[in-house]
């Protein structure tokens, strides 16, 4: 059993006996092009590499290509080669920037733990170091024990570390390149480096991934850096590891965009179809009219603010990826000649259903798998983690349809998933109108209905209109939409009591990392209250009771009676301090956060505002009570608005009258 890979000249595994196993390795790449004798002649010269003519196919068409074999630390000098031979434009490089470890894994039929059943894996018991720096080297957790002598810490840490097959920590990214300079100091030795840092955008978004912290030979997982581990766990690692035939360390790292991508190249060594270095296939030129349908996302309805009763929201299961699947979309599908294709109306391009599109076939794989742990997650917390990790790939699969440099990605993909989303969720709006619900709200791949009709009907017929699955998220007693700023309904702030009791929340400031703890605290309180609420004109039967949570609240705030954990607030760094505009808390947060850069998370507490005084690490006995107010108030404005346009003091219906 393969526990960990890692590649130099040649490639290393360990198993779960801590044997290392050194394996010679030589990596595959092609060259296609006009006058291949140019680049033969060049490498026939080189002792270390290997060389063939032969037929290759890649996603479109098959190529007479030069199959190159050479050592893997060799690949990039041979791409620069090559490039300067073809004066960078004559030659198409295939197979070339693929992670070694995972060409090597699929290359030798290798897989990282049991393989016996793809679906129904099991972790093998693991022999797991657990670390967590608690103030920085001072004070160290190992295994559950805390130390607070460094030495002390390094000499039981390092004799852990000879039967330990992986390592997870709370701050090993950032704490363990002083803490391993400390045992090379102390007479320890251990092979280790740094991943590559980035700063990306994503949806907007800034994100900053610090470098990480490699141990060869033990995989060692951050918690606090990794995305995967936090939303799945190590099952829902594993699972990402398997999927992509990764290292542990590697799927940890990696964005769930990243590893769809890296699951797609998988799937297309396994396959024997060539991946580009360089994507190069352009936009389809477009009329106006084209365009400006094309350029047209999901389809949104916005809801009109307010409490309703007797609600049900009912979704598409992983709806994007799934248009992908049954309406065959890939890059080699659109506007090809074929005998049998499928019109999208509002763009004009037709998809061919000839054959069964590469990135179709790749994407229903996955989805079958998403699906089967799915059906399993309420049963078996395994299933659940599972379940999480492969939520978010399919997720992303969309978006990397229309990434300019993603491998199996075209803009005509993308904009064909969102006109046939549209329209599906056009055409289930009028099947639910049909039926006799009112709709209430609209999201892409989400209803919220209202009526008396019978629901099971109407997803009978949506499922039977679009090919997709969709299910009954669940029955509202009564859900509260709120409005933006503008006073219009906002997309995504509700909150709700379903039937089954849960209190489902989105938008508000509960949900947000940045408001205080306290006021998430008041919401969730007045939440609490909330749950006994059966009907929308019983909401004022408990206003005093909820006012005066939000009166006890503030009466903290201003008395001073907090934990500097109420009052912590986290914020996301967008630019370097001199960058921002505004001389406000953000940026002299940023500030005094030392070595914060764009997408790092950094926490604050406001000590005056309006003089920017802040402070990161804890309250310096004060705090900005009128800042904290504001914040407190602006949570009461959202969690109170049932009470809104509603009269305040509650009216008995003549049922409720004793009428002997």
């Amino acid at each position: 059993m393969i526990v960990d890979a890692w590649a130099g000249s040649s490639i290393f595994t360990i198993d779960e006996d801590k044997k290392i196993t050194k394996w010679n390795y030589d990596h595959t790449m092609y060259v296609a092009g006009d006058r291949l004798e140019r680049i033969t002649d060049e490498i026939d010269l080189v002792p270390w590499i290997k060389w063939k003519l032969e037929e290759q196919r890649d996603i479109y068409s098959s190529k007479k290509v030069v199959n190159i074999s050479l050592p893997p630390n060799k690949v990039s000098e041979v791409i620069m080669a090559i490039e300067k031979i073809g004066n960078f434009r004559d030659y198409k490089i295939y197979n070339a920037d693929i992670n070694i470890v995972q060409s090597f894994m699929v290359k030798n039929n290798l897989h990282f733990f049991d393989d016996e059943n793809d679906m129904d894996f099991e972790i093998p018991k693991l022999n797991i170091l657990e670390v967590k720096f608690i103030d920085e080297l001072e004070e160290i957790e190992i295994d559950g024990q805390l130390f607070t002598n460094l030495p002390s810490s390094l000499d039981y840490f390092f004799s852990s570390m000879k039967e330990a097959n992986l390592i997870i920590s709370e701050g090993g990214d950032k704490y363990f390149p002083e803490f391993f300079t400390a045992a090379r100091r102390r007479g320890y030795s251990a092979r280790t480096s740094r991943s590559r840092e980035r700063v990306f955008t994503s949806y907007g978004r800034i994100s900053h991934r610090t470098s990480g912290f490699i141990i060869y030979g033990i995989p060692h997982i951050d918690r606090d850096t990794s995305f995967i581990f936090s939303e799945g766990g190590l099952e829902g690692l594993v699972t990402i590891s398997k999927i992509t035939s990764l290292p542990l360390f590697t799927s940890a790292r990696i964005t769930p965009g990243t590893a769809v991508s890296s699951y797609e190249v998988r799937k297309s060594l396994e396959r024997g179809i060539m991946i580009p270095l360089y994507k190069d296939d352009r936009e389809m030129i477009k009329d106006l009219d084209t365009f400006i349908s094309a350029d047209r996302g999901g389809l949104y309805l916005q809801p009109i603010p307010g409490v309703y009763e007797s609600v049900y929201e009912i979704d598409f299961s992983s709806m994007y990826p799934s248009i992908i699947v049954n309406y065959n979309l890939s890059p080699e599908t659109i506007n090809v000649n074929c005998k049998s294709a499928m019109k999208i109306d509002d763009l004009g391009y037709e998809i061919c259903m000839d054959k069964r599109g590469i990135l179709s076939e790749f994407l229903s794989d996955l989805l079958d798998l998403r699906l089967y742990y799915k059906s399993k997650k309420n049963s078996d917390e395994r299933y659940r983690r599972r379940d999480a990790v492969l939520k978010w790939l399919l997720l992303t699969s969309f978006g990397y349809t229309g990434y300019k440099n993603a491998k199996f990605g075209r803009i005509e993909v993308h904009e064909s998933i969102t006109s046939l989303g549209r329209k599906i969720l056009t055409d289930s709006v009028n099947i639910a109108k049909d039926e006799g619900f009112k709709v209430i709200h609209g999201i892409v791949d989400s209803l919220w209905l209202q009526g008396s009709g019978d629901i099971h009907n109407v997803m009978r017929r949506i499922d039977e209109m679009s090919k997709l699955k969709i299910a009954l998220e669940g029955f509202y007693k009564w859900i509260v939409f709120l409005p933006a700023r503008d006073g219009s309904g906002a997309l995504n702030r509700y909150f709700g009591l379903m039937d089954s009791g849960q209190v489902k929340v989105r938008g508000i400031e509960l949900r947000r990392t940045d408001f205080p703890n306290i006021c998430k605290e008041m919401q969730e309180d007045i939440l609490r209250i909330y749950s006994k609420v059966s009907r929308m004109e019983d909401f004022n039967r408990y206003y005093d009771e909820v006012a005066g949570i939000y009166d006890s609240y503030k009466s903290k705030i201003i008395n001073g009676k907090l934990e500097d954990s109420d009052l912590k607030i986290s914020i996301v760094a967008t630019r370097r301090p001199e960058f921002y505009r505004v001389n406000g808390i953000r940026k002299k947060t940023v500030e005094k956060a030392n070595n914060i850069g764009p997408g790092d998370k950094v926490s604050m507490f406001v000590i005056d505002e309006r003089r920017g005084i802040v402070d990161i690490k804890h309250l310096e006995n004060r705090y900005d009570k009128n800042y904290y107010l504001r914040k407190l108030e602006m949570s009461w404005e959202s969690i109170s608005y049932p009470f809104k346009n509603q009269p305040l003091i509650y009216q008995k219906s003549i049922e409720e009258y004793d009428t002997d």
